[in-house]
């Protein structure tokens, strides 16, 4: 074990280090040691001219905070002098002597607990990096932390041979921001306060050197790399361009509701449950008179507005005509106008509850007569449901209101309709890989695929764009693809194939380049969490130091 001799040596340890600085004393309080340092360094360098001087002017003292040591808070007592400047032509008669290893001017921390602050600040903000550094002795305010933050001088960063472009929200639906990332170092290396045309362009101007710029679809973005590097190759992103593939299905098969509702939609078994007990449908519970009134107005709602917008469309109004008669969106027009049925609200997929299992006995226990809430609950819980009592209550309250209305018992009820499949079901499932398909998909797609001529067509030409995207087939391919897709006599495909002509060539490049925006899109995540740490404070300078200092 190594020991030290005496508290000076100990002292002497434990304290920043320093050249020209001696210990004189050590205090140790109930929760609060002092140190007294002198400076003996014979000579101290002007910090104006830089000429050493040895003339001593006076001394004065100073109050630093360290580090601490455990429990204890740590102050240093620093006596220091004052020199005369004897160069002729300097500015600085009188000045006071460095401590640069120790202390910045006119600090009152010492550089390495400013460091740990700093580093700290970086991480979790101001309020949260406040209660941290609190509770390890380093007492500091929030403000204090983001000032630290706003003081740090960002290293300059190189500008990027590969750059990816994506808008983040300042404020959602009122101001947007751009956040420029380096694709090869995975880093983001500048934010910029709008997302406008001229503003990227600047920034491209001020970097040259960049040869590709990986982005979304945005009209703004392909403007603002084409005025400010005209050389650089775009990319569009491969996520985005799916993602509109799936917007185009979508909308195709909202023409197609009768035919939907033909097939079931497929529910997959997860792995950890496909050797348990066979899957029993999961029950909506009861909804509250209220609700139902609420829901049935909804719905006449829905269908008197698809009635009109139909009778309209028949009798040869335009789309935007309609749209200004009704005041309606004209993208909610289209799709009542293009649908063979009304089109209903999007059902949220009901998930087993954790008291699913034991749905089957409390209303065999119902039916039975025992309507008490506490007592089946304690029988459940003997079988063994970890739930509380209140999610018992819960579906008892629904099974009152049931025989209450008078409607059929829930041990009794029929067995509950297939549910069919959805417009963005359909979608999904041919964006999908195959091989990531299960049994159930497969069957429901080839059902589809059988019922109409049309949908077997915009499988083939949906899955030939996923392929150019997923095998990087070449600009050519995708060339080819967009000649096909307009032909193909499928209006949404149509559409979306047009759209992207307007931008082949980034289309083009993203089935042959291997770079997208993935990594973007992470920092800009990474962008969100830091912003929403800091509760509101984050005006855009201090989110852009805590983006850039902390990459």
């Amino acid at each position: 074990m190594f020991r030290m001799r005496n508290t000076r040596t100990l002292a002497t340890t434990l304290l920043p280090t320093a050249p020209g600085l001696r210990l004189d004393q050590v205090t140790i309080g109930a929760d609060e040691i002092l140190a007294t340092l002198v400076a003996t360094q014979p000579w101290s360098a002007c910090p104006v001219c830089g000429g050493l001087a040895q003339a001593v002017h006076s001394s004065y003292q100073r109050t630093l905070t360290d580090l601490p040591w455990g429990r204890f808070a740590v102050r240093l007592h620093l006596v220091v002098r004052k020199f005369f400047c004897r160069v002729p032509d300097c500015p600085r008669r009188v000045f006071t002597e460095r401590l640069p290893t120790l202390v910045a001017p006119y600090a009152r921390r010492t550089l390495r607990l400013t460091e740990i602050l700093r580093l700290r600040a970086f991480a979790l903000g101001g309020e949260a990096g406040a209660r941290l550094v609190g509770r390890l002795g380093m007492a500091v305010s929030p403000a204090t932390l983001l000032r630290l933050i706003r003081r740090t001088a960002l290293p300059p960063r190189p500008t990027p041979r590969l750059l990816g472009i994506d808008d983040w929200a300042l404020r959602k639906g009122h101001r947007y921001g751009t956040i420029l990332v380096d694709l090869e170092r995975h880093d983001a290396i500048d934010l910029l306060p709008d997302r406008a045309v001229e503003t990227v362009a600047q920034w491209l101007r001020e970097h040259p050197g960049v040869e590709l710029v990986t982005r979304d679809r945005s009209d703004a973005y392909a403007e603002g790399v084409r005025r400010g590097a005209p050389a650089a190759c775009q990319v569009a992103d491969r996520f985005h361009l799916a993602k509109n593939l799936g917007e185009a299905l979508e909308r195709f098969f909202n023409r197609h509701h009768q035919l939907l509702r033909q097939v079931p939609r497929p529910v997959p078994v997860p792995a950890d449950t496909a050797s348990q007990a066979p899957r029993l449908p999961v029950r909506p519970a009861p909804l509250r008179r209220s609700a139902e009134l609420a829901r049935e107005r909804t719905r006449v709602k829905r269908q008197a507005r698809y009635d009109a917008i139909r009778a309209r469309y028949q009798k040869g109004a335009s789309i935007a005509q309609i749209a200004r008669e009704l005041r309606l969106n004209w993208k909610t027009v289209r799709k009542y106008a293009a649908a063979d049925v009304c089109p209903q609200s999007p059902r949220y997929t009901l998930r087993p509850r954790l008291l699913t299992p034991y749905e089957p006995y409390l209303r065999q226990r119902w039916a039975e007569g025992c309507h008490n809430g506490s007592r089946l609950y304690r029988e459940v819980a003997a079988q063994g449901f970890s739930g509380s009592r209140i999610l018992v209550a819960i579906f008892v309250a629904a099974l009152r209101r049931q025989d209450t209305a008078g409607a059929q018992s829930l041990a009794t009820a029929p067995a509950l309709p297939p549910d069919h499949l959805r417009p963005r079901g359909a979608a999904m499932l041919i964006l999908r890989r195959p091989a990531d398909c299960n049994a159930e998909e497969r069957q429901a797609l080839d059902q589809l695929i059988r019922l109409a001529p049309e949908v077997a067509q915009a499988v083939t030409v949906s899955r030939r764009f996923l392929a150019l995207l997923r095998e990087r087939q070449g600009s050519q391919a995708c060339a080819s693809w967009l000649s096909d897709a307009v032909a193909s006599g499928i209006p949404e495909v149509r559409r979306f194939a047009i759209k992207l002509r307007q931008d082949e060539a980034a289309v083009g490049a993203a089935c042959t380049e291997p770079y997208s925006n993935g990594p973007t899109e992470g920092q800009v995540n990474r962008l969100k969490l830091l912003k929403r740490q800091m509760y509101g404070r984050a005006k855009f300078d201090l989110l852009r130091q805590r983006v850039l200092g902390a990459s």
